[in-house]
């Protein structure tokens, strides 16, 4: 005869059970919403289940915006695909020296680089439009930054301002430093170089972590609204997140059509979750990050 759960048991579940539905609710409302019609999205009080599913909303908002929802879809794919290969990169090496090597001021640098994870994006939204715009033997500029536009209006000019991440730098530096240094100090009596070490040793050993920074920076450029929106002025490079936007207009509201692209450019951030929460866990653990 099985046990009966105890109270201290059952309590987890009363507590988290509601905070899931909670979540949810959003997630089920827009899918609701992406099937109604225009009619039944703008009445007051809007009913919660469609009359009759309008599932023609779904190939409506793929078509609509110009170029169609599809084109705004590989720009994310490319934008979250290259920002997220250069970032990764960057923040392996900037780790492996904070955690692995030694050089002077190395705590204070450190300090003063987790500061900058406390400045708003807003803040450095201007100064970072005006570097972008005015970088020199670029984009026809000259010299000294002027006669063109830089970086505007490019790839390149989405992704360099945020490719160096704080967070990311931590989690990998927490990872490297979980390695015991007798590996270091065995691989160097056998001739392996800092850089030989980094990629044949260390990298494998850190492989869920980088795996964690790898999708983290994939969900921000994929979710990334506002600095495309103000480096780029052609929907030919803007993301899906800047084509939800074209979806609607001062006078032209389509709430369903909103609704349903929203769903579109969620499925491939819920899928690509479910692929690897695994890591996210064997990553917590690893790298010390537990409270």
């Amino acid at each position: 005869m099985s046990a009966r759960p105890s109270a201290r048991q059952l309590l987890p579940l009363a507590i988290l059970i509601p905070g899931a539905l909670i979540m949810l609710f959003p997630f089920v409302w827009m899918v609701l919403s992406s099937l109604k019609t225009v009619q039944e999205t703008t009445q007051l009080p809007q009913p919660f289940f469609p009359g009759s599913p309008e599932f023609g909303n779904y190939v409506e908002a793929w078509l609509k915006p110009a170029g169609t929802f599809g084109h705004y879809y590989l720009n994310s794919v490319l934008l979250a695909v290259g920002g997220t290969a250069v970032r990764v990169a960057l923040s392996i090496l900037a780790a492996y020296a904070f955690a692995m090597m030694r050089f002077p001021g190395k705590r204070i640098l450190f300090a003063l680089f987790l500061l900058t994870a406390m400045v708003p994006g807003e803040v450095t939204l201007i100064p970072n439009f005006i570097t972008i715009r005015h970088l020199p033997l670029l984009g026809g500029n000259d010299l000294w930054g002027t006669g063109g536009h830089g970086l505007y209006n490019s790839f390149a000019g989405m992704i360099l301002p945020t490719a160096v991440d704080a967070f990311s730098v931590f989690l990998l530096r927490q990872a490297f430093l979980a390695i015991p240094g007798d590996y270091w100090e065995a691989a160097s009596l056998d001739g392996c170089s800092r850089w030989g070490f980094l990629t044949r040793i260390a990298l494998p050993m850190i492989s869920p972590a980088v795996g964690v920074v790898a999708v983290l920076s994939a969900f921000e450029y994929w979710n990334s609204l506002l600095w495309p929106l103000v480096v780029t002025d052609s929907d030919a490079i803007r993301p899906v997140q800047v084509g939800i936007l074209a979806l609607q207009g001062e006078f032209d509201q389509n709430p369903n059509l909103v609704m349903a692209a929203a769903a579109l450019s969620v499925l491939p951030v819920i899928a690509l979750y479910l692929i690897v929460q695994r890591q996210f866990r064997e990553s917590v653990t690893f790298s010390g990050l537990r409270g």
